[in-house]
């Protein structure tokens, strides 16, 4: 599997994303998944002339369709990576996406 881009979007991209990639990177290593987070504002998705495989998102409620470079890119409620509750679970998820998604 090639290198997979995840996006980690909060509000700010300090705290809430910081601590969700910490943990994202750590269960995606033990689990072999070659991966690159970027921790990013919500603000400043529309700015990234890139595109990630995964938006991993830690608010509820975000409009992928006001933004070009998240077209077909799928979306993950994140809070799991900060509360622990239903982590395995989210990132069972996680991975089956990243295994199944064809290069961006």
């Amino acid at each position: 599997m090639a290198k997979k881009k995840i996006w980690v979007a909060c509000g700010n991209a300090v705290a809430s994303s910081t601590m969700a990639a910490h943990t994202l990177k750590r269960m995606c290593e033990e689990r072999g998944l070659d991966i690159e987070i970027e921790e990013i504002a919500f603000h400043n998705i529309g700015g990234k002339s890139t595109r990630p495989d995964l938006l991993i998102s830690l608010a509820p409620g975000v409009d992928t369709s006001t933004y070009s470079n998240l077209k077909n890119v799928p979306v993950i409620m994140g809070l799991a990576f900060i509360t622990g509750v239903n982590k395995d679970d989210v990132m069972n998820e996680v991975e089956e996406i990243l295994r199944d998604r064809k290069e961006v």
